[in-house]
């Protein structure tokens, strides 16, 4: 058990999006598996990421920060200025309380008035990133950081002396085995045949469904034997639905339709191929678990991360970028059919895996992570 007056303490800004508090969380982890660290989240107010802090009986603090406003809303402007002081004083009074030895910030806003704080207060710091790209927070946050933890190579990364890869932790469900035949059995699909795994998350996926639908419509014509394991979102299960419906594939057999799926581990056993968006933590599957993919940008992702941590896996062959463009639909069908069409594409995508062993293992990260700080403090040995 750890004793709290010798343990290093440590301030983890986290919560928001799950790509953004799952970082902290499995840091938290690695700390309380390592002992001799007492970790202390910093989280917005009522955040979703509360319930999953107290199930893991991990103490927080709440602050009321905001995005940074992207309009030229005066209001907006007011609004983020007022809470960002705030919000920042609210941190000086919890480092000062605290005491911490160290600041971890996951990358969300929330990590901005930490990372100030920390340097103000002469606490050091380090902040992660997880896209192949800094977003404005963390271009910010960077500036008064100890060191930047990268989850992906960044390219024209202005703060290379104080980074270092890192990579991004993922859940420890990906780690254990699934049988990919009995997964498919479970989902009423056939043993034999490849099966393409479609889904879009929970911004702005629509497009993405219908696309994905259509082109299964349309490769279904020609006779292409191949199945589908589609999770649509809460949000648009019923448009889907109604969608494939319109198509005439309702109720197909080869067709299974999902609103959600907290087991994403046994989808992606089931799949040859996967079509989803390119998030941080969806690339980072990936490249775990090795599965040929087509990435679909959002659109409307800040700073336009999404396209570039897509770039990462189709520059090495493992992926095939199509953005969502006037052609997009047209696009996607034709790379669906090319690469389900047989197996010798699929397999030429699986072994360009190798070109990317310079990755770190995302299992790995979190220990990555916690050897950094120690490093950083002068504690264990260095990486």
């Amino acid at each position: 058990m750890t004793d709290l007056n010798t343990a290093k303490r440590v301030l983890i800004a986290s919560g928001g999006t799950g790509g953004h508090f799952y970082p902290g969380l499995a840091l938290a982890n690695e700390l309380r598996s390592r002992g001799g660290w007492e970790p202390l989240f910093l989280v917005k107010k009522g955040d979703i990421s509360i319930a999953a802090l107290q199930d893991n009986y991990y103490p927080y603090a709440e602050i009321n920060m905001t995005y940074m406003p992207r309009s030229l809303n005066p209001a907006a402007h007011l609004s983020f200025m007022y809470k960002s002081a705030a919000s920042l004083t609210l941190c000086l009074r919890i480092i000062k309380d605290f005491k911490p030895a160290l600041i971890f910030g996951t990358g969300s806003y929330i990590s901005f008035p930490a990372a100030l704080a920390a340097r103000l207060k002469g606490v050091p710091s380090i902040i992660h990133e997880s896209n192949a790209k800094l977003g404005l927070g963390n271009r910010l946050c960077a500036r008064f950081a100890s060191k930047l933890a990268l989850g992906l190579p960044i390219e024209d990364n202005p703060f290379k002396t104080k980074s270092e890869l890192t990579g991004t932790p993922i859940r420890e469900i990906f780690s254990t085995p699934v049988d990919p035949i009995k997964t498919r059995e479970r989902l009423g699909l056939k043993e034999d045949g490849p099966v393409l795994l479609v889904f879009g998350g929970s911004q702005g996926a629509r497009r993405l469904n219908r696309a994905a639908a259509s082109a299964v419509k349309k490769l279904k014509a020609t006779g292409l034997a191949f199945q589908v394991l589609h999770v649509a979102g809460k949000r648009d299960y019923a448009d889907t639905l109604q969608f494939y419906s319109s198509l005439g594939l309702a109720g197909a057999p080869f067709l299974k339709v999902l609103d959600y799926c907290e087991d994403i581990n046994s989808l992606y056993a089931a799949a040859e191929l996967v079509c989803c968006r390119s998030g941080a933590g969806t690339v980072t599957e990936l490249l775990y678990l090795r599965k040929p993919s087509i990435l679909v940008p959002l659109p409307t992702s800040a700073a336009g991360h999404q396209s570039s941590n897509a770039g990462v896996l189709t520059r090495a062959g493992t992926a095939v970028t199509i953005e969502e463009t006037t052609a997009f639909e047209e696009r996607l069908a034709q790379e669906l059919q090319r690469l389900l069409a047989g197996q010798a594409a699929l397999e030429k995508m699986r072994a360009s895996f190798a070109g990317l062993k310079y990755l770190p293992d995302p299992m790995r990260a979190a220990a990555n992570i916690a050897e950094l700080m120690e490093k950083l403090l002068g504690r264990g040995n260095p990486l």
